[in-house]
């Protein structure tokens, strides 16, 4: 099979969708031929991207790329159609100039597209006779969480339900869809992981204080819809045993957004390399997950944090938290509510677990057996098998 990929950001840093992707690559690759069409930014520096991608040869789009009268013409598009929304359709329309002049050249029969980006979704869905098109959907856009979108998202959006042949998502963004009024699709929508059970990404630990107890919370506070109030009011309540890492988007402001005063030591990064991230993961002694506040939106965190064994602290929001889907069957995990009002029975739970559980880790066989359909491998094989079916 000829497989084109149209996914995000590769250079000069990799989105994190991106990065989700190029787990499932070496598997894609089994038997088939692969392109990718990526995008960059050029920034100052004007350096031009690599010509490969783990291997892979990649055809570039940029916001910055085009003519200058092709860029001022879908510029002023944008503005009348996408009222400014994200430039969506500048980008889709590079998306889709790659993608025509790869098919004169290099005659592909099968198309996955991974959003975010919304373009590459966007793009995939141009009509291309004798290609079977499938797109993954890593995180769901407004219109399957019962929000409003941008003009051009909403009118896009049904198109490229439509448009693609497979659908692949978590159970969570299936059960949406009908939920939202996209009923008609949910049929031929695979219900997946995401591939983040790999012990590809596990690291060593460095050394420890010792009677030091260490927290960490990493990835994108997004405190919009992942609120750290709850957990904060319980660090408020920790000692000097305790150290509190916050590492991510976000974390940097922390302070000055949920001022918190506490015994416990508190240290607020921005976001950092993604080494550094899955280094202080291993350092860690206890990994704290803060669930949605949106119920089809599954953090691809969590399941970072239960394939490294460690000990996990899952604070949700609601009953029907897609976090509890997967921590419920982690036996290292405590789950507490952000609904109860005994906030200090609560921390007395979270410091009984953080004593009771520091050193303790999982199995890598429990990890794998548990959470197969979140491996790389089986998420690969099954949007590879989508592709083949005569009928999707």
């Amino acid at each position: 099979m000829k497989l084109l990929i149209l996914c995000g950001q590769l250079y000069p840093t990799e989105s994190n969708n991106t990065k989700l992707l190029s787990k499932l690559l070496p598997f894609l690759q089994n038997g088939n031929e692969l392109r990718l069409v990526a995008s960059y930014r050029a920034g100052k520096t004007q350096i031009n991207p690599p010509s490969s991608y783990c291997g892979i040869p990649v055809s570039w789009v940029s916001p910055d790329s085009g003519s200058a009268p092709g860029r001022l013409l879908y510029s002023a598009y944008s503005k009348l159609a996408d009222k400014n929304g994200h430039s969506d359709a500048i980008l889709t329309h590079q998306y889709r100039r790659v993608i025509r002049a790869l098919r004169r050249t290099w005659r592909f029969s099968a198309l996955l597209s991974v959003t975010e980006p919304f373009p590459a979704a966007a793009a995939g869905a141009l009509r291309a006779r004798g290609v079977k098109k499938a797109i993954y959907f890593m995180d769901p856009p407004p219109s399957v969480r019962g929000l409003p979108d941008t003009p051009y998202r909403s009118r896009c959006f049904r198109k490229i339900l439509k448009r693609y042949d497979g659908i692949a998502s978590t159970p969570f963004f299936r059960a949406a869809l009908s939920e939202h009024g996209f009923g008609a699709f949910a049929g031929k929508t695979l219900a997946l992981g995401f591939p983040m059970v790999t012990a590809e990404a596990l690291r060593q630990p460095g050394p420890k204080e010792p009677g030091q107890i260490s927290l960490l919370f990493t990835g994108w506070m997004c405190s919009d819809i992942r609120s750290p109030k709850y957990f904060l009011d319980i660090v408020s309540r920790l000692d000097e045993r305790f150290v509190v890492t916050f590492m991510g988007r976000e974390c940097g402001r922390l302070q000055k957004r949920f001022p918190t005063q506490t015994r416990a030591k508190l240290i607020t990064l921005p976001q950092q390399p993604y080494e550094t991230a899955l280094q202080a993961m291993a350092d860690a002694d206890i990994l704290i997950n803060i669930g949605n506040s949106v119920s089809v939106h599954m953090p691809s965190k969590t399941l970072e944090y239960i394939n490294t064994g460690k000990p996990i602290v899952n604070f949700y929001k609601m009953d029907d938290c897609p976090t509890l889907y997967y921590t419920k069957r982690y036996p290292l995990c405590l789950n507490l509510p952000e609904n109860d009002p005994d906030l200090d029975g609560a921390a007395a739970h979270f410091i009984d677990f953080c004593l009771s559980s520091r050193g303790k880790t999982l199995g890598r066989q429990f990890i794998e057996a548990e959470y197969a359909d979140c491996t790389p491998e089986f998420i690969a094989n099954r949007l590879l098998e989508a592709l083949n079916a005569p009928e999707i």
